[in-house]
């Protein structure tokens, strides 16, 4: 499975004026084998490539062998190298880096459930341990993907989260993922000697989305895909938006190599639709005769997860480059 050109080459375009923000600089990064993961290492290989940045990476993760396997074309390049270790303990003694991104956090439901204890670690003592390492090797900017979650549950009666939205009544404190994620953002805030970036992601779509996760926009492309009908759990009015992972990755790197230290930059779409709407535009793109199926016709009216990127498009320059019909057809391509 490989990712289309066009992809890459909209991510070198929009990211080619910072060429000397990129050009002979050593990256860490945690997640790495993850869906962000795996975009950066696409757009990394890509920008050595064909701009002879020489940029140097090295990736943290728990089956670093197992991930080259199966990934080999992200790999294979010189430039990049893995380390296999958990986020809360890895070595800290290892080379100096310029930028660190960190993205390693399991964004499970199930597990936030199940497991709070674990989720809140994984969150809490790698943004300790990730802290340390980052003061250890003279890191100058780090890029924290934090998530939008830390706003806590939005507000029926308010369109779209912006940064400046700080106090909300119905934040869950008990909810481990929610708080976890807002307290992390402040300890880097508080420890870390270099500059710190942080990004509130939202929702994504494009190769590479887990299909049996906790995404919508996965799911109903897995049974798209399979002929099958989508369910749906509620009456579908629930209202999502999706930025495209090839625009995500221009998001993330703008604001890795340009974002004010300490500024949190809401990373999605503004870009509003229904979940009702989302499964039928794929529905028709798939072209198997799939249908949507209203399983519980219960209320999601009030049900919304929106950013306001205002703050974002601004100072990063930043802007929504694919639509969601096209990032359907992108993904379902990929999964064929």
């Amino acid at each position: 499975m490989k990712i289309e050109l066009d992809d890459l080459k909209l991510i070198m375009l929009e990211l080619e004026p910072y060429i000397g923000l990129l050009r002979n600089k050593s990256i860490f990064i945690t997640g790495g084998t993850g869906f962000f993961g795996k975009w950066l290492l696409e757009a990394i290989n890509y920008l050595n490539r064909h701009l002879d940045l020489m940029i140097k990476v090295t990736v943290l993760s728990r089956n670093a062998e197992i991930f080259k396997f199966n990934f080999p074309h992200l790999s294979i390049d010189s430039n990049i190298t893995f380390i296999s270790g958990d986020i809360r303990s890895f070595s800290t003694t290892i080379g100096c880096y310029n930028y660190i991104i960190h993205a390693a956090t399991e964004a499970s439901s199930a597990l936030n459930k199940e497991n709070p204890s674990l989720m809140r670690s994984t969150i809490m003592d790698g943004a300790k341990h990730i802290c340390n390492f980052a003061n250890t090797v003279k890191c100058e900017r780090l890029l924290y993907t934090s998530s939008g979650a830390a706003y806590g549950p939005q507000p029926s009666n308010m369109k779209a989260m912006s940064e400046d939205f700080i106090i909300n009544p119905n934040f869950n404190f008990n909810d481990a993922y929610s708080s976890a994620k807002l307290e992390s953002e402040d300890f880097f805030k508080n420890n870390l000697k270099c500059q710190i970036i942080v990004a509130r992601c939202f929702a994504f779509s494009g190769p590479y989305l887990p299909l049996d996760g906790n995404y919508a926009f996965g799911n109903f492309i897995r049974d798209a895909l399979d002929g099958r009908n989508i369910s749906l759990n509620g009456d579908g009015t629930a209202i999502r938006s999706y930025l495209y992972a090839a625009d995500l990755v221009i998001w993330l790197i703008k604001a890795l190599v340009i974002g004010q230290d300490r500024a949190i930059y809401n990373i999605g779409s503004p870009d509003p639709i229904t979940t009702l709407k989302l499964a039928e535009k794929i529905c028709d793109a798939s072209g198997n005769n799939s249908s949507v199926n209203v399983l519980n016709k219960s209320s999601d009216s009030g049900n919304i997860y929106i950013p306001c990127t205002l703050k974002s498009q601004t100072d990063l320059g930043v802007d929504v480059y694919t639509s969601i019909e096209d990032s359907i057809l992108k993904t379902l391509k990929f999964y064929r």
